[in-house]
């Protein structure tokens, strides 16, 4: 498929949204209304909402942390930089990847990295929709959709705390006239936070006699900017965002501890889009979004430490600067209704291109470029200069521009009063890739709006990146270029239970992972391939909450997840549920002593962890967390945590240590300042 297909195509369903011709059949079929326009609790899926009023008491002060807090979801980080989102115990241990869960802030994209330090200080709410979402939000809502809505309001906050902790978050909404609403968010956060590494493996050399002479610390500092502004009126919105995250290598990209702190990951992502919406008639509105999204990843690392010594080799020294952009256009018609049906239907159609595509190293044994000692069977560095890489030998090797376009059409059906029917279908047309059906069924009933009961069905697939189908083997990480789609099953049941100040929500699901897209070791390198086995996964999740008559408030989260994980190719492995908890819970209960002091608890409980090789499991673990909020006035707060109040030693799955265990800090502080205008 090129981009004059596209083109014409575009052309063509532009030019048929706004014929006459359209417009009139448009208008026979809205001669009827719609009985009601479904709420989130009327949406067969499992959506969580999380608001900052609540999280902020509580001490959670991140997007990880919320997340975390959600049912069914753990965060954490790996050894090898990475920082993960599990969603329903769904891990590939060796897909280093995680392009799976599709992050939006107020409706536009922000790319599939996974920003954790993104303030709770500047969102008003986080809207959380687990299970497949591919069929309205194309492929990177494979397993998960997160939308944040900032704040609407004027704030500004301050914040310090341990490993010399210091943020600022401030949000401006201003009238500029009768018709223009500018909103503009702008964050900052640096620290340097450092943790004990007890079983980490270092990079001293006994062959070349050099020692690791720095403290045995896995070295997490971060130092993250981001800024976001949005004009609109009654029909246009016109968005821009920059985020800017970068972090030093934990246990360095290989598992070994970096040597020095000079070690950085780093990601840059410029996201525009241009929206106009407007009323075709009274009952059918045209969403159209013209947009870009420009995501920069940035690496820095050593390997061994091999210098100094007589044989002029020096320490092996790697970087990358790799650019991928997308460019879409979206064309949105809803609220379309006719005989008790909401139809909505559209096409996604976006340009992928590769701006930048850069390696750079001082030896390499992809190319034979170095010393080469055949003992180990490797190419050692005799310069440190670095060497560049680029085109085919760059960090991936297909720089084509790749068009891909998702059509799809919702139709929800008031079946009566009572009950409701909603049916999703999507097709994705990705070039290079076979044709893709995605869809969701699923009915909604409830006689009284106490009890509502929801059930769905559904599959969505998911292509492979560029960087596991393209990304050369420089760094013992090699591609496969005959990759196909991923594909996950589902079966959801959901009830809620609402009535005055008290809410209960549990979900039940089944899901089945076809052809996962994992790694295998071959010759040395990490090779991603599509599993012929599937993986079954299973749980129940369940949400509560209660306001009491004294103005307390109790939060509760809990789930059981079973991922039955096995990679046949892979030394058999055969695992149920590895690196990640089966059982989760979480408690948060806020108490307000008085209209200007409230005091918060937050305990959080991770049931063991099971790793992939033969150590021990990781632990069970609890851990206590208390604050304080103390209002000065009504516009100004000063927030303090204390998080694992106990300093509880707990762990995080550790690949390359010598336990498969990571160890995570103790007890930390946070205080914050906010004030409200």
């Amino acid at each position: 498929m090129n981009l004059s297909k596209v083109l014409t195509l575009l052309f063509l369903v532009i030019s048929n949204l706004i014929c006459d011709e359209l417009e009139n059949l448009l208008d026979d079929l809205n001669k009827y209304s719609d009985k009601k326009n479904l709420n989130i609790d009327y949406k067969p899926t499992a959506i969580t909402v999380l608001y900052s009023s609540d999280l902020e008491v509580l001490g959670i002060t991140t997007l990880g942390e919320a997340l975390d807090f959600a049912a069914g979801i753990q965060t954490f980080k790996t050894t090898s930089l990475n920082s993960i989102v599990s969603v329903r115990g769904y891990t590939q241990p060796l897909n280093v990847f995680n392009e799976k869960i599709k992050y939006r802030i107020n409706g536009i994209n922000i790319y599939a990295n996974y920003f954790e330090n993104f303030p709770i200080s500047l969102i008003e709410r986080i809207e959380i929709s687990r299970g497949n979402a591919s069929i309205l939000y194309e492929q990177s809502g494979f397993v998960a959709v997160v939308d944040i809505i900032t704040k609407d309001k004027n704030s500004v906050t301050f914040g310090i705390g341990s490993f010399d902790n210091r943020n600022f978050s401030l949000v401006l909404n201003q009238k500029i006239d009768e018709k223009w609403n500018l909103e503009f968010d702008t964050n900052y956060l640096k620290h340097n936070k450092k943790v004990d590494a007890p079983s980490a493996i270092t990079t001293e050399s006994d062959t070349f006699l050099t020692t690791f002479d720095r403290d045995k610390e896995s070295l997490e500092g971060v130092e993250n900017f981001g800024i976001g502004a949005t004009l609109k009126n009654e029909n246009f919105k016109i968005s821009s965002r920059y985020i800017e995250n970068q972090s030093q290598n934990n246990y360095g990209f290989s598992g070994l501890l970096d040597f020095d702190d000079s070690g950085y990951n780093k990601y840059k992502v410029i996201s525009n889009e241009i929206e106009y919406t407007t009323f075709l008639n009274s009952n059918n509105i045209l969403e159209s979004r013209l947009g870009s999204i420009q995501n920069n990843y940035k690496l820095n690392t050593y390997l061994y430490k091999l210098e100094p010594n007589n044989l002029g080799i020096y320490n092996p020294h790697y970087k990358v600067d790799y650019t991928q952009r997308e460019s879409y256009l979206s064309l949105l018609l809803k609220n379309s209704s006719f005989s008790s049906h909401k139809i909505e239907y559209g096409v996604y159609a976006s340009i992928i291109d590769i701006p930048k595509n850069k390696y750079y190293a001082n030896s390499d044994n992809l190319t034979g470029f170095g010393l080469y000692l055949p003992q180990y069977n490797a190419y050692f560095p005799t310069q440190k200069e670095l060497k560049e890489f680029s085109g085919d030998l760059g960090f991936i090797n297909n720089e084509e521009n790749k068009t891909n376009l998702s059509y799809f059409v919702s139709d929800t059906y008031d079946i009566s009063e009572n009950l409701t029917f909603l049916a999703n279908i999507g097709v994705d047309d990705y070039e290079n890739y076979n044709k893709l059906l995605n869809f969701r069924l699923g009915s909604v009933y409830s006689s009284d709006n106490i009890n509502i009961y929801k059930l769905s069905v559904s599959q969505a697939n998911r292509n492979p990146s560029l960087v596991e189908s393209s990304i050369v083997g420089h760094m013992q990480i090699s591609q496969s270029s005959n990759l196909k789609a991923e594909q996950l099953q589902s079966v959801e049941f959901m009830y809620i239970y609402q009535q005055n100040d008290e809410r209960f929500k549990t979900n039940f699901y089944l899901q089945k992972y076809k052809n996962a897209i994992d790694g295998r070791t071959n010759n040395y390198f990490l090779e991603y391939y599509n599993k012929s086995e599937d993986d079954d996964n299973y749980g129940l999740e369940i949400e509560y909450s209660k306001n009491f008559e004294n103005r307390s408030k109790l939060l509760f989260t809990g789930s059981y997840n079973v991922f039955k994980y096995k990679n046949k190719e892979n030394s058999d492995v055969d695992i149920n549920m590895p690196i990640v908890s089966k059982l989760t819970a979480n408690i948060g209960y806020i108490y307000p002593i008085n209209s200007q002091l409230s005091f918060s608890s937050y305990t959080r409980y991770y049931g063991k962890k099971e790793v992939l090789g033969d150590n021990e499991a990781i632990p069970e673990v609890v851990l206590f967390d208390l604050g304080a909020q103390y209002n000065i006035s009504k516009n100004t707060k000063i927030f303090f945590n204390i998080k694992n109040i106990l300093d509880k030693d707990y762990y995080y799955y550790g690949h390359s240590t010598k336990d498969e265990k990571m160890l995570r800090e103790g007890r930390t502080w946070l205080t914050s300042f906010r004030y409200d205008f």
